[in-house]
Formats: structure tokens, sequence, C-alpha cells
């Protein structure tokens, strides 16, 4: 199915990228329900896409996310949907960090609540330096429950409770600070940053960027022990694999592998 212009979230491929766009800048990209589903739909589409080796995030409009859209409860599932899996923003920031393949998220807009939490689910996040974010969930008499699981697995406790706990807005420069933004720049540079990551990662095996994914994922829930099992297993297999072979190849012969642009 095409997508439309008007639709919350727009899916599109370019190169060998698959950009997911938050569609809806009348409300601030806020989590609606029809927002929500969208970009589930829009991720599990893009984790499937054989075209795509990456995906990148963004919005349009002033606001990358201003979080959950209260209207609609913040994009959980409606009743006849909860006991058919996760809700629909859930399923969308799993599949985020989950993803086999690097997520860049190109953040044009400030960000609040589970916008951050969008942010947190990305393994790059590439900011116009002059915006604002903040965990804004206490002010609502909420708290930050679902994207806690993702943003205290980036952030340090410290950090977490004081941004959790007041509800401050923190600047991008903080941001980086905390490690939950990769990089901040002007905003007429957002655009050539974000191209800068997109070449770097063409740079590595397509393979390779998805067992990548799949240590940072796993090696972490594991004993040292397990870790190391784990870890002498893969190691075997990624070299005597196709493309660490054709990698070590290209370097004896001092070329680019086959994969590199």
């Amino acid at each position: 199915m095409t997508a439309s212009p008007s639709d919350p979230v727009l899916y599109e491929v370019r190169g060998d990228a698959a950009w997911i766009t938050l569609n809806t800048p009348e409300n601030h990209n806020a989590l609606s329900m029809q927002l929500c589903r969208g970009l589930a739909d829009s991720v599990a589409r893009a984790n499937a896409d054989d075209a795509a080796r990456m995906i990148v995030l963004t919005g349009v409009g002033r606001s990358f996310c201003s979080g959950a859209d209260l209207k609609s409860r913040g994009g959980g599932a409606a009743p006849e949907e909860r006991a058919a899996g996760r809700p629909p923003f859930s399923q969308a920031i799993l599949g985020l960090w989950n993803s086999p393949k690097p997520v860049i998220g190109r953040i044009q807009g400030g960000a609040y609540g589970g916008g951050v939490g969008l942010i947190a689910a990305c393994d790059f996040a590439i900011c116009a330096d002059r915006l604002k974010f903040a965990f804004t969930e206490v002010r609502l008499g909420l708290a930050p429950s679902i994207i806690s699981v993702f943003v205290l697995r980036k952030l340090s406790l410290p950090d977490a409770s004081r941004a959790f706990l007041t509800g401050e807005r923190f600047s991008a420069e903080e941001g980086v600070r905390m490690g939950l933004i990769h990089r901040a720049v002007p905003e007429a540079e957002l655009d050539g940053a974000v191209a800068e990551q997109i070449d770097a990662l063409r740079q590595c095996g397509p393979r390779a960027l998805q067992e990548v994914k799949k240590l940072l994922r796993t090696v972490p829930q594991l004993t040292i022990e397990q870790g190391l099992d784990w870890a002498e297993a893969k190691n075997k297999e990624l070299f005597n694999g196709e493309e660490g072979r054709e990698g070590m190849a290209a370097f004896a012969e001092k070329r680019k592998p086959s994969w590199a642009p």
C-alpha cells in the first residue's frame, strides 16, 4: 500500500536506509493511538525490509515528539486490543530497541516524555543543539514507566533520578553529557551530520552490524562465564563466515570490501 502524505507515520527507503517519519506536526507528533500503531507497523516493516541496512527515525515540524497524547491515554491499547499483546507504543519502542539494524535518530525538534524514550531506543541520536528535552510525566501526576525500561539503560541512576523526579527541561548539551544524545550540532548542520553517520555505517559489513546489535543486547545480560561461552562461539562463527572472510581478504589486499560504497 502506498503511503499518503497525510498518514501519521511515513515510511520511505532512501538508498539503503529506511526513513520513518512522525507526521502529525499539528499536535507536535504526540503519541496518539493512530501514530503509535503507524510507528509500530513502520518499525516492523523496516526490520523486515531487505532493502534497508539501517533505520532513520525523525519527525516533521517544530517537535520531534511531545510525548503522550493525553486524549488517547498515551497510545495505550484499547480494551479490545489488550488481550492481543503489547500496546502499540510498547511494540514500537521495543521494535526499535531490538532492531537487527542500526537506528539513527534525526532529532529535528524538542522531545518530552515518551518522545525522549524513543530517542533512548536509538543507537545514535543526532539533534539540533538548540533543543530542549524533559521527562514531564511527574508534573502530570504520572511516571515514565514504559520508557524507563530503555532510558535506564542509557542514563546513570543519578541523572535519571534528577530528570525523572523534577520533570525539568535539559539542553541538548546536557543530553550529550548524559549519554542520551550522540551528537548535537547547529540546526543547519543536522542533515549533514546524519548523512555522515549513514555513510560511516555503510563502510561496515551488513551482517556484522546485525551481530553487533545482538551482542549489545545479549552480553550485558550474561555472567562473565556465560558471556565468554557466547562470545567464543560467535567469534568462531564470524571469522569462518563469508562476510568475515571477505573483510579480512579486503584488508590484506588493501581494497574496499564488497559491501562498501
